[in-house]
């Protein structure tokens, strides 16, 4: 039986690392003269500002807009920004996310939205929960304080189309 020293253990070892090591390095080299490393492009949400508040009047702002990939599609988030404490009837939230399916240049797969009262320090939430419950066959799921994630919007509204 033939024996291995530690010497001969260590040098093969080394050798082993040394190769895996290059290897990290060749495929985390920097990008190609030409390309860009840059984030992708800034999102595009339209006239959404005025469209909400034309669809329900009691939005006076929006904020936190943004835009995030979920592993399905594109998420819309947003808060809006309202006038009185009062939770939103089904009316309203729905008002409010036809203005946004409607209104956004590209599809969102799900809207988030929180909705607050704007005060002297945190704006304070508005509940969203009980009109998203009333806005079938569209889904939801709570986001937040008194949020909601909207999705499944193509069987409320129709396909999605973009904005003229």
């Amino acid at each position: 039986m033939r024996r291995r020293s530690p010497a001969a253990a260590a040098a093969l070892l080394g050798t082993l690392l040394t190769v895996s090591l290059t290897g990290c390095a060749i495929t985390a080299s920097p990008p190609a003269p030409g390309t860009t490393t840059e984030e992708a492009p800034v999102a595009e949400y339209g006239n959404l500002t005025p469209a909400l508040s034309a669809a329900v009047p009691r939005i006076v702002g929006v904020e936190g807009v943004s835009q995030s990939r979920n592993g399905l599609g594109q998420r819309f988030s947003a808060t809006l920004m309202v006038d009185s404490a009062e939770p939103f009837t089904a009316d309203e939230l729905d008002a409010a996310a036809q203005a946004i399916w409607r209104t956004l240049p590209w599809e969102p797969n799900a809207i988030a939205l929180v909705a607050g009262v704007a005060g002297d320090g945190e704006p304070e939430p508005v509940d969203l929960r009980d009109a998203a419950a009333d806005l079938e066959p569209m889904g939801f799921t709570n986001v937040g304080q008194g949020g909601v994630s909207l999705f499944d919007m193509s069987a409320r509204y129709g396909a999605w189309a973009a904005p003229e």
